[in-house]
């Protein structure tokens, strides 16, 4: 065996079994320490709906005030929350409009509170539509003996609320809070090492992957061509050899052996539902055994796509192998789905596997 033969072989790299087995192995130290802060957002909702408000508008004095009932969520448990509406506006000063405001109380009195929070109103029609909207971040600070801090709207144009009421002369007011709890006591966890898997595949020999993808590149010989992408958008058209697309995908083995078929008639397959790239990538894998351009978490997912449509299992195992080596708590729940949707069981018992490791 000659010197370049030996270096060939000894740089084998592993692909395409009909039946992979699994093995697992720890991954590089360089990720052990590896960290996760999981903080979550508190988001309280209020409906509150006034009746006759279309009287309560045009009757209402300056500084009358109407008060929802007081809500709260367990995970902030100092603080609980309150709408205030002025039909006749808060003050003098605000006559001939409403005023909104969301007053936030401290549930002890000796007890100070500061709480930042965005919080949305909302006037709700008939087919319940926002017909008036308005999202604001406020600093709400409550201290003894007072207890209490508002943040709202003065002026709200009395037009935009007459716009505003329903068939039944009813207002309705959402109110959507969102807030971040104390995050001093949100724990840090390290992020487990997860187990890499390797699916065993049978060797290909560089010099005939790069052999194969030389004669691909030529397109000497070639009797099709495929066209890549939407037709309203970036295409590409790659020459290929029918017996090749055959030989590897039953999807185009019947298209390609029936002469009433399209295909087969015109030498030309239109492909709009993919993107070049991902048909470059089948297209080398068809020839090769390899996909040797480099190919995102996302471009994986979309030729695992192409490879489950045109019956190419070995491509979607190596798809399945590329989202197995990047798994990661990122991506792990987006992989579960592209697990269930393309029945890669490898994939998603891994996925699954992280997931209980994690235990956020």
């Amino acid at each position: 065996m000659s010197d370049r033969n030996i270096a060939d072989a000894r740089s084998d790299h592993n692909y395409l079994s009909s039946k992979p087995s699994c093995s697992r192995r720890q991954s590089s130290s360089l990720h052990n320490n590896e960290c996760m802060t999981n903080v979550e957002s508190v988001v309280l909702t209020q409906r509150w709906t006034v009746s006759n408000f279309d009287s309560l508008l045009k009757l209402s004095q300056p500084g009358s005030c109407l008060r929802s009932t007081v809500f709260k969520d367990e995970a902030v448990p100092e603080a609980c929350w309150q709408l205030c509406l002025y039909p006749g506006g808060k003050r003098e000063e605000n006559a001939n409009n409403v005023s909104l405001f969301l007053k936030m109380s401290a549930t002890s009195p000796s007890k100070e509170v500061v709480l930042k929070a965005e919080y949305r109103f909302y006037f709700l029609d008939d087919n319940e539509e926002p017909k008036f909207s308005n999202v604001n971040v406020g600093e709400f600070h409550a201290k003894p003996p007072k207890g209490g801090h508002s943040w709202g709207l003065r002026n709200i144009p009395t037009t935009k609320v007459q716009n505003s009421i329903r068939q039944d002369k009813s207002l309705v007011i959402s109110c959507h809070i969102e807030l971040i709890p104390d995050v001093s006591k949100v724990p840090c966890k390290k992020v487990p090492i997860m187990p890499s898997i390797k699916m065993q595949f049978s060797q290909v020999p560089i010099s005939y992957v790069d052999r194969e993808l030389e004669m691909l590149a030529s397109g000497e010989g070639t009797d099709m061509t495929i066209i890549a992408g939407p037709e309203d958008g970036e295409r590409q058209s790659f020459r290929v050899h029918a017996y090749k697309l055959r030989a590897h995908s039953d999807v185009f083995q019947m298209m390609l052996s029936h002469q009433q078929m399209k295909e087969s008639q015109e030498r030309r397959i239109e492909i709009l539902d993919f993107s070049p790239a991902a048909v470059r990538a089948m297209v080398e894998f068809i020839y090769a055994g390899v996909i040797k351009s480099e190919i995102d978490v996302v471009q994986a997912v979309d030729v695992m796509q192409i490879a489950e449509k045109y019956q190419i299992l070995a491509l979607k195992m190596t798809c399945e192998q590329n989202l197995l080596d990047r798994l990661n708590v990122i991506n792990v729940l987006d992989c579960i789905i592209h697990a269930e949707r393309y029945n890669t069981d490898v994939l998603y018992d891994a996925c699954v596997d992280y997931v209980s490791l994690l235990k956020f």
